[in-house]
């Protein structure tokens, strides 16, 4: 997959070698884990060439097939990594237990929770919310920011409601929260058809598995049947919404996004130096011109060029210049992943 997509142009050299790693870590631990990361890998590349001649005129930073780098490689699948490793940990101690025939758990990690009085198959389910709850709000983003930039209708800034152009971080509109909601069912869709395969075919080799008891880990009846897909399709689509949700009001508030006169598009934090020699120097009495941005992408009253105009040809839109886009990701994935296990107990 990795080779696919240094080919295909979706990763970098550096992606691609941070792909590598990264599926090399969830097919380790567990078949479930490893096909839940490539079907989420697979439609948000198709996703990314959709409308991509559209996106590169409204967007600075969009680059052909998306070409991710190791660092946004990262940000949506580190601490999926992290999840899906401690659910190997405690799955293969649990399964060990049960091929002795003894409710005696082993290793390290499960005796230190033991003693903790942690109810272990509690935690396999929280691990697998978060894990659910991590893809669920990457892949709702992802689907959002790729579809819900062609919508026709005006996005809206979150925080505000006034009228931003396509592009703007914290911008939402309609198309792109049925896209969250829809990413995030998917997820959720396909970490349970990728559970279902995994038990069938008798778990992972090398554990992993979250079957019920009996040919794993006994995590919970969430995963068989068609009420276990139901389950996990719900709570894929709440952690979805609420990721997306929480990724645009990030981006709002604390991700610097400008809008370039001359290019007629949005720009990044790079920019915000730029904007009459400081952000806050254009300051929201400027935000009143972006609100005149017409359908096709202009401004009304752009700046002339040439001179001081076109140093300040950069007005200041929407954030602060605090967190990068990959920031913004790894942290609304960070808190979804917590909001996925609290769901997910309680299904």
């Amino acid at each position: 997959m990795a080779r696919r997509g240094l080919n295909k142009g979706s990763l970098s050299h550096s992606g691609a070698l941070a792909a590598f790693t990264v599926g090399a870590v969830h097919m380790t631990a567990g078949l479930q884990f490893g096909a839940t990361l490539i079907l989420f890998y697979l439609t948000s590349s198709k996703l990314t060439r959709v409308g991509a001649k559209r996106k590169a005129e409204v967007e600075e930073e969009h680059k052909e097939g998306g070409r991710r780098n190791a660092v946004q490689v990262l940000a949506n699948s580190l601490a999926a990594c992290v999840f899906a490793e401690l659910l190997y940990v405690l799955s293969s101690s649990s399964a060990a237990a049960v091929a002795r025939g003894t409710d005696v758990e082993e290793g390290l990690l499960a005796r230190l929770l033991l003693r903790g009085g942690v109810d272990m198959r509690l935690a396999r389910v929280l691990l697998a919310g978060a894990f659910l709850g991590h893809y669920a709000c990457c892949c709702a983003d992802t689907w959002a920011s790729e579809l819900g930039i062609l919508s026709r209708s005006r996005p809206r800034l979150i925080t505000t409601g006034r009228p931003v152009p396509p592009g703007t971080n914290g911008g939402v509109s309609a198309l792109g929260l049925a896209c969250s909601a829809a990413g995030g069912a998917f997820m959720g869709a396909a970490f349970a058809a990728a559970g279902l395969l995994s038990c069938a075919a008798g778990a992972p080799l090398r554990g992993g598995s979250l079957c019920p008891r009996g040919g794993g880990s006994g995590a919970g009846p969430w995963l068989t049947g068609p009420a276990g897909v139901a389950t996990l399709a719900g709570v894929g689509l709440a952690c979805g919404l609420f990721g997306s949700l929480l990724d645009s009001l990030l981006g709002a508030t604390l991700q610097y996004t400008g809008w370039d006169a001359r290019a007629a598009r949005v720009v990044g934090w790079r920019h915000h130096r730029g904007c009459g020699g400081a952000a806050a120097g254009v300051g929201l009495q400027e935000g009143a011109k972006v609100a005149s941005v017409d359908a096709a992408g202009g401004m009304d009253g752009a700046h002339g060029g040439g001179g001081a105009a076109d140093a300040a040809a950069v007005v200041h839109v929407s954030g602060l210049p605090v967190l990068s886009n990959d920031a913004v990701n790894f942290v609304a994935a960070a808190a979804t992943a917590c909001v996925g296990a609290a769901l997910l107990t309680r299904a």
